[in-house]
């Protein structure tokens, strides 16, 4: 190591400009590296390693043609003289292999006859011992750089001809994915963080029922899905229902937990267009959507860190936190309303209560400000808003109703106390409140807030467990809340009937609420057919656009 430090010490300055933009391409590159001397194999590989996605070392020619058998490699870096295989025999057996294969030489000898021979087989770079780093990162930068761009051609091929497939279809509509603010997480986290979201991104849209051999990578940012026409509206009902439940996608990545929004478009395919006019055009429409999605002034994304309010106002990346803390003096935050009604009477049971900020004549929806307003800590005080305003214009029914609760809720004593004035000040009656809990399987049992669940529970409030079956089941938890709801996305009974391990977890469910007398409400129905379904499978009761729409009247 003490050697290693020798061989980067003055050089520093000289050499970070180049060592930042190396990284940009080294990322996904495999090295195969044949050196001899020990000592000089150890401390390359151990740079090497800081720059390559999978580094193989060989102590001679003869190993090393042995691994790059057993697998290819992006680039082959080797010294000229070693024993029982030398460079020039090495990179001869594998040009064999792989005639496209990169290549680069690094020898003591200048004068050698392998060098000279070495030649002949148009290696990409020779390096003379001992190295300077400024050399060898300009060198493993042009030699990366052109393997990346061959790696990403090849990609861009394969999604081009998937994409041509996919427009060929008249039956089909196309959905536009973009990732909120991409660029500011990639500049921030990394452009590593790009593999990690948008794998959470296709899981994510595996639930709607959009498969992956359905799904084109356009942009760094941008995926395009394909799904029947027919189909439209319950995606899109089935989007804008993700939307209403505030969730997020969530991308774990070194240690942090970073929290992203997606935006949408839709581009119907004309059938009387030819394929050349319509990749054309499909292109052009593209651009347009991307950039009006991209100037939308609510999208964003966060980080689950703590955070000070002051500097969340001065930050452009969460520009929208101070839009929400105008809200709050303005009391421009609003309740909307969505009806649940019951399975066999098809009648109206209850309400759900959503928050919505007012901007005109537009709504900014939960997803843009509830998270981060917990993290910020103001979330109590949008809830006593909206709370305030629905026990008033529920009081003069007698229809029960959800109000949304956050685990963090429960850990203030203030909120019950505010449940309860409210309760008195409306008369409304405790056994009319359902409070629906988010993420209950995070809870302790001996918690806080499990306790603040219990004592409200004993006072007469309804529970409802929200979300439930898209996270592991808590059994313990469920013997200690005894909810008298539990809520269940049509997603996880529509994907029940190709797997058969949600089937499983589904029918459990079912079977369990049948016998501990809890109520089931099947949550995001948005045709006829899921409501049959969801009949038949025996919920009690449903909600979702196909009953009706959250609105800000009853």
């Amino acid at each position: 190591m003490v050697a290693l430090l020798r061989l980067f010490a003055g050089v520093e300055s000289k050499v970070s400009d180049i060592h930042q933009k190396l990284l940009s391409v080294t990322k996904n590159i495999s090295v195969l590296y044949a050196e001899d001397n020990n000592e000089i194999r150890e401390q390359y590989e151990n740079i090497f390693k800081l720059l390559f996605k999978e580094v193989n070392s060989a102590q001679n020619g003869e190993v090393a043609l042995k691994e790059y058998n057993k697998k290819r490699y992006d680039l082959l870096i080797t010294d000229l003289t070693m024993p029982k295989m030398d460079g020039v025999c090495l990179i001869s057996e594998v040009l064999k292999i792989n005639p496209d294969q990169n290549t680069i030489i690094m020898t003591a000898h200048n004068t050698d006859h392998g060098l000279r021979n070495s030649i002949d087989f148009q290696v990409d770079g020779i390096l003379l011992k001992p190295v300077a780093m400024d050399k060898l990162f300009k060198l493993l930068y042009k030699v990366c750089n052109l393997i990346d761009i061959s790696k990403r051609d090849s990609k861009n091929t394969q999604e081009d001809k998937k994409l041509d497939y996919l427009l060929q279809n008249n039956d089909q509509a196309l959905f536009l994915v973009v990732v909120d603010m991409f660029k500011e997480i990639k500049n921030q986290f990394g452009s590593q963080t790009q593999e990690h979201i948008f794998s959470a991104v296709k899981e994510h849209l595996s639930y709607f029922g959009i498969e992956d051999n359905n799904t084109v990578q356009l942009h760094n940012d941008v995926i395009i899905c394909a799904t029947d026409k027919h189909y439209i509206d319950n995606i899109l009902d089935a989007l804008q229902s993700f939307s209403d439940n505030h969730n997020t996608l969530i991308v774990t990545f070194n240690n942090l937990k970073i929290y992203i929004t997606l935006s949408y478009g839709l581009i119907m395919l004309k059938n009387n267009s030819s394929m050349e006019n319509r990749s054309k055009n499909f292109l052009q429409h593209i651009y347009s959507i991307v950039d009006e999605i991209k100037n939308d002034e609510h999208s964003t994304y966060f980080v689950k860190m703590d955070i000070d309010i002051e500097e969340a106002k001065k930050s452009d990346s969460l520009s929208w936190l101070g839009v929400t803390l105008d809200a709050l003096k303005q009391k421009t935050i609003v309740p909307f309303y969505q009806p649940v009604i019951d399975m066999y009477t098809m009648k109206v049971f209850s309400y759900e209560v959503f928050s919505r900020i007012k901007q005109g004549d537009k709504y900014i929806l939960p997803k843009f400000f509830i998270d981060l307003s917990e993290k910020a800590g103001i979330l109590e005080d949008i809830s006593e808003i909206v709370f305030k305003q629905c026990f008033k214009e529920l009081s003069s029914s007698n229809l029960p109703f959800h109000i949304n609760m956050s685990n963090s809720l429960f850990n203030n004593n203030d909120i019950e106390d505010y449940l309860i004035y409210l309760g008195n000040h409306f008369k409304v009656s405790n056994n009319r409140v359902i409070l629906d809990i988010r993420n209950y399987e995070s809870l302790k049992p001996s918690s806080k807030a499990v306790k603040a669940i219990l004592r409200l529970k004993n006072n007469g409030y309804k529970i409802a467990l929200k979300g439930f079956a898209t996270s592991n089941i808590n059994i313990e938890l469920l013997s200690i809340l005894e909810p008298d709801y539990i809520k269940i996305d049509q997603l996880i009974m529509h994907k029940s009937l190709t797997d058969t391990n949600m089937k499983a977890v589904l029918s459990f469910l079912l079977e369990y609420t049948n016998k501990s007398s809890i109520k089931s409400i099947l949550v995001g129905v948005e045709d006829e057919k899921i409501l049959d379904e969801g009949k038949k499978l025996g919920f009690d009761y449903a909600q979702g656009y196909f009953i009706g729409r959250p609105s800000d009247k009853l």
